[in-house]
């Protein structure tokens, strides 16, 4: 938008231009362009320079955290950071700058600096839109917000702790609508797709996703619980936080703070009739044993556990002091997984990036010990031979 003028496909549309008027603060004047003309003014203000993008700012040594050019400044570093795809915001306060990076496909990527005297300001603006106590900097701090402007809303977990030199920021993007995505979408093998299917349509049982943080374990359970959550059952989620909305099911966020756990939530729950049960993640040994016990007892249970593969899950499980007969009855199977980024077919072109986009690696690992089809590395080994990924990626995200 440049002097309150936008392209749209609709000149007609007033109800989006009220939308962006109340957004933007500016007047509207609406000039009707086709999608790819829209497309290509996308992108050449994506590719503007960093310089370009912040030099009306007019930011001063003065400015606090409720001035405006501070508050643009947030709010063009998230929409920045959306521009790129980014799923991570990290702010580090440094000796002398504040050093922002990006997380994009996997990797942390410089994206600029600032002048240090911005670092407190700019966490203190964060810290007020995610509803975090901004006169304690001793203590580790998590908070939330809604981000939204013209373009798209996203919802921006906040996390702070301290360091040497203040407090280092991470913003945490996540998608503020149902994405709608199937497990036919998450590029699994037809084998393992089959066998997934058939754990979610089972009456009863325990079903784990394990993997690290940011490998798309939340997006492979929502997957199979959309494919479900149609039939006539109750579908009940318990998350910290939940991350969108997931239409068809209830969503039940947990507060530690004030003593709603996980195993608080989950006996609470119990007492509600539910069908299909989704724990976040089963961190300790009292949510671990309701979790089985829910899972002897006619529903379906589902659930994250952050191990480094498939086989580890139960050994995981047992240290929580499940009893190895429980876990042998109630157990469908555990699936681990990662993301690893794709090559690019033009990366031989000059200035094209060696990586686009990310894909899943996995392994289904199936009560009687097999594999659905294949261990990791097999199939990590396949997208290699199928040109979607190399050697040198998968070994730095699964080390083989």
């Amino acid at each position: 938008m440049d002097n309150g003028v936008i392209a749209v496909p609709n000149a007609n549309d007033e109800l989006l231009f009220e939308k962006i008027r109340f957004i933007t603060r500016q007047r509207v004047i609406p000039e009707q362009k086709t999608p790819t003309e829209i497309r290509l003014l996308q992108n050449h203000g994506e590719s503007m320079d960093d310089e370009d993008l912040f030099k009306d700012l007019n930011v001063s040594r003065n400015s606090s955290w409720e001035s405006e050019p501070v508050i643009n400044l947030v709010d063009s570093l998230i929409r920045k950071a959306l521009q790129k795809k980014a799923t991570d915001i990290h702010l580090e306060p440094t000796a002398d700058s504040l050093r922002a990076r990006f997380r994009i496909d996997g990797l942390l990527t410089e994206y600029r600096t600032f002048p240090v005297w911005l670092a407190e300001p700019t966490l203190i603006r964060l810290k007020v839109m995610a509803n975090v106590d901004i006169t304690e900097r001793r203590l580790p701090h998590d908070g939330s917000f809604a981000f939204e402007d013209f373009r798209q809303k996203v919802n921006v977990r906040l996390s702070t702790i301290p360091i040497c030199n203040g407090e280092k920021c991470v913003l945490r993007l996540l998608p503020a609508t149902d994405t709608a995505e199937t497990l036919a979408d998450l590029n699994f093998s037809e084998k393992t797709l089959q066998h997934i299917r058939k754990i979610f349509s089972a009456p009863q049982g325990l079903f784990l996703v394990t993997g690290p943080t940011g490998s798309g374990k939340t997006t492979t359970l929502y997957a199979g619980l959309r494919e479900i959550i149609q039939k006539k059952i109750n579908v009940t989620t318990i998350e910290d936080p939940v991350e969108y909305e997931l239409q068809g099911a209830n969503q039940v966020p947990v507060n530690e703070k004030c003593g709603f756990t996980f195993a608080v939530a989950l006996r609470s729950i119990l007492r509600q009739d539910p069908d299909v049960i989704l724990v976040g993640e089963i961190r300790d040994s009292e949510t671990a044993q309701i979790a089985l016990r829910a899972a002897q007892t006619g529903h379906l249970v589902l659930s994250t556990l952050h191990t480094n593969s498939a086989k580890g899950a139960a050994t995981r499980l047992l240290d929580l002091h499940v009893p190895k007969s429980v876990l042998d009855e109630a157990l469908l199977g555990v699936f681990a997984q990662r993301l690893v980024r794709k090559t690019d077919s033009t990366a031989s072109l000059e200035n094209t990036p060696r990586y686009s986009g990310r894909t899943i690696v996995c392994e289904l690992l199936l009560p009687d010990g097999t594999y659905a089809d294949g261990t990791m590395q097999d199939n990590a080994q396949k997208l290699v031979e199928s040109g979607i990924t190399d050697e040198e990626e998968i070994a730095r995200v699964i080390g083989v």
